[in-house]
């Protein structure tokens, strides 16, 4: 038995069966899950209600955080805070797509604005934050000796990474004076990275942030871009178009998409896999030709997608082409 459940007024579950992500146990009705966390204790009562209006809406395989016998959520065992979770597993026999617009569609509803996850409307500012982050991690390469191969071409290759950064939020500027809305604008509950989580038996509430859908959509479509077929794969273009059989996107949507596209947040992970490799680095040669696939998809995509950039006025960016 886990420690955890002795601060819980429920019959303990004494079947653990994963340890992956999460350590799970589980009895006849439910999945319990042993969540290490570090966030607050008004982050969880606003997990809390996001995953109970989740269940209300029949997604049962979100985890919901339980109040202890304290009446709180987060529980402590030795130096360590754990958030105790439920969910049932529920099989969705829809596609991923449709599902995902879906969620979108239950987050909408959602009544209340969070404070601890929201994102909505705060790009720029966020962006702008990581960009300094992300310079100070720079210095901090630029200043190691001995300089190996690898740190000296990487050296060459961040003045571009962050170009493109500081364009995407000039883009960004542009794209909020737009003014053709509809629903589907709206704040919902999204991921802080959307990685095929309606493929998942379970959705980690603790993943959520409170955003405009398409950051969910662009994190995507972003593992299509990285390859050489592109927005034109079939895979891509099935996803593409059971989401919007279901949602729609307006105007403003589509340029927050590309917006979100232009910021290069695949390769601000590439920085954090430098800082986190001590001795063996990535492959730097596949990420230049990934990001030659990147820009060639970024280039052409309304085109790929069979939208007309005259109708939703398309800013032309001159710079996209290939530098490598």
């Amino acid at each position: 038995m886990h420690p955890i459940f002795l601060h819980y007024p429920i019959q303990v579950p004494t079947k653990q069966i994963a340890d992956q992500p999460y350590v799970t146990f589980a009895d006849q009705s439910y999945y319990y899950f042993v969540i290490p966390t570090d966030m607050s204790e008004r982050n969880a009562l606003e997990l809390y209600t996001i995953a109970t209006h989740f269940h209300q809406q029949g997604w049962n395989n979100v985890s919901c955080p339980m109040p202890n016998v304290h009446n709180q959520f987060l529980t402590t065992i030795g130096k360590k805070k754990y958030l105790l979770s439920y969910a049932i597993n529920h099989k969705d026999k829809r596609d991923e797509a449709s599902r995902l617009a879906m969620f979108h569609q239950s987050g909408f509803t959602y009544p209340y604005q969070p404070s601890s996850m929201n994102s909505y409307g705060k790009w720029k500012d966020l962006w702008t934050t990581k960009i300094d982050q992300y310079e100070a991690l720079f210095q901090q390469l630029y200043q190691q000796r001995p300089a190996n191969a690898f740190l000296r071409e990487f050296v060459n290759i961040f003045p571009y990474m962050m170009g493109i950064a500081e364009n995407a939020i000039q883009y960004l500027h542009v794209v909020e004076q737009e003014t053709q809305f509809n629903e589907s604008d709206q704040p919902a509950i999204t991921f802080g990275r959307y990685d095929n989580q309606m493929d998942s038996s379970f959705i980690w509430c603790d993943h959520f942030v409170y955003d405009h859908p398409v950051r969910d959509l662009a994190e995507k479509l972003r593992g299509y871009m990285l390859t050489e077929e592109g927005l034109a794969s079939p895979q891509c273009r099935d996803f593409l178009r059971e989401y919007l059989t279901n949602q729609q996107l307006s105007v403003f949507g589509w340029k927050l998409l590309y917006a979100r596209l232009l910021f290069p947040v695949h390769l601000l992970d590439f920085m954090d896999q430098i800082r986190s490799f001590s001795s063996e680095y990535p492959d730097m040669e596949q990420v230049i030709d990934n990001q030659t696939h990147y820009e060639e998809n970024l280039r052409t995509f309304f085109s790929q997608l069979g939208i007309d950039q005259r109708e939703i006025n398309s800013i032309q960016l001159d710079w996209l082409q290939n530098v490598y």
